[in-house]
């Protein structure tokens, strides 16, 4: 067991790492005149942000709205990369542009992908999750997210894929519904499964 002093140096590295990192996201968004404003409001920028606040804070109800929104699209973005690295081919087209030429920075910022699960689950396993709530905030914030991406981005931005879906599929009728339903059961799963974990949990 860690004692108290060092399990919070460590909440405190994580989490200035990760509001730098979210900060680092939307200043580089903003310094590119090419990618306008609108990918400012990518979830996963977003999210790596207010996760940085709410470590920081201690605040396990805001940790784990953004974890539940973020899970199981970094675990799709982690398989296709993997898929494109050892085998060389598109799998979903989620990360083919992270193996296209282009600036480091956004390489590296971009990264948080592959390592922002294991080191959410170890923070939030060093605190402990006292909120069974976490999802309400997540559905209300992916609601939000939706309307500004649709109000200030475009079809072909498609910022958090709200036009069309982000992997090699055609766009469908009905595709804002199928969004919000597919969005809100990954939510409520993760967040199910988060809280029935006991071992992260505080009696």
């Amino acid at each position: 067991m860690l004692n108290n002093n060092f399990k919070n140096l460590i909440l405190n590295i994580i989490g200035i790492f990760y509001v730098i990192l979210g900060f680092a996201s939307i200043l580089n968004t903003i310094l590119r005149a090419d990618l306008g404003l609108a990918p400012i409001l990518w979830l996963c920028y977003v999210g790596v942000l207010l996760m940085g606040i709410g470590i920081l804070t201690r605040n396990d109800l805001l940790i784990l709205s953004q974890f539940n929104i973020l899970a199981i699209p970094l675990l799709i973005w982690v398989i296709d990369f993997f898929y494109i690295y050892f085998f060389g081919n598109s799998l979903l087209g989620i990360t083919d542009y992270f193996f296209i030429e282009g600036p480091l920075i956004g390489k590296i910022i971009s990264s948080q992908h592959l390592f922002t699960i294991p080191l959410i689950l170890y923070t939030l396993y060093l605190l402990k999750i006292k909120t069974r709530k976490a999802h309400i905030v997540s559905f209300i914030e992916v609601t939000l997210i939706f309307l500004f991406s649709r109000l200030f981005s475009n079809f072909d931005e498609n910022i958090n894929c709200v036009f069309k879906p982000c992997m090699n599929l055609p766009y469908f009728h009905y595709y804002p519904l199928v969004w919000f339903i597919v969005l809100f059961i990954m939510v409520y799963f993760t967040n199910y499964i988060m809280i029935n974990l006991r071992f992260f949990n505080r009696n």
